[in-house]
């Protein structure tokens, strides 16, 4: 499994792995864009980091960094006492059926690690939060440095979570 920076000439094998997702695994990543136009913006934009993770030539998944996050986020997490700073991401993970379950997400993440330490991002916070009702995706996200500092009601019931790079543990741990 290797993971490296999305180029412009990546966006039809992103929207292929995407559309190839299944209808229930979509539901899960939704509100996120992913049709060509978007994916060619976020690749263009300084302000994204678009990683995708490889196993041999097959395209694992896809995790988005957004430096800092949405206005509407910014307001939850200030009203959790929380100020978004610079060195603060929004994070936005993709990963394919057949790899959920398996490990894969969490190697991900660690092999973003470097990618971040580059952009100087310390601090991670979920793009849109994550479902409540989504308890792999919840358990994943704690068993990997992740805590939860607030709720919110968007379509149904959400968490939103926070975790600090630990740079000499080379990867997510909470404070």
């Amino acid at each position: 499994m290797y993971t490296r920076i999305a180029t412009a000439a990546d966006v039809d094998i992103i929207v292929n792995f995407y559309q190839q997702l299944q209808e229930a695994t979509r539901r899960l990543y939704a509100p996120h864009s992913m049709d060509r136009e978007s994916l060619q913006q976020q690749i263009a934009d300084p302000a994204h980091l678009m990683l995708l993770t490889f196993v041999e030539e097959e395209l694992a998944g896809y995790q988005v960094f957004l430096k800092g996050a949405f206005p509407w986020e910014r307001d939850r997490y200030m009203q959790y006492g929380m100020a978004i700073h610079q060195e603060t991401a929004s994070y936005a993970p993709v990963l394919g059926d057949g790899y959920q379950g398996r490990g894969a997400g969490t190697l991900m993440l660690t092999q973003a690690l470097p990618y971040l330490k580059d952009a100087g991002i310390t601090r991670l916070i979920l793009w849109g939060g994550v479902q409540c009702a989504n308890i792999r995706a919840v358990n994943f996200y704690l068993k990997n440095g992740f805590r939860i500092v607030g709720y919110f009601e968007w379509e149904g019931a959400n968490y939103d979570m926070i975790s600090t790079i630990d740079g000499s543990h080379n990867r997510p741990a909470s404070q």
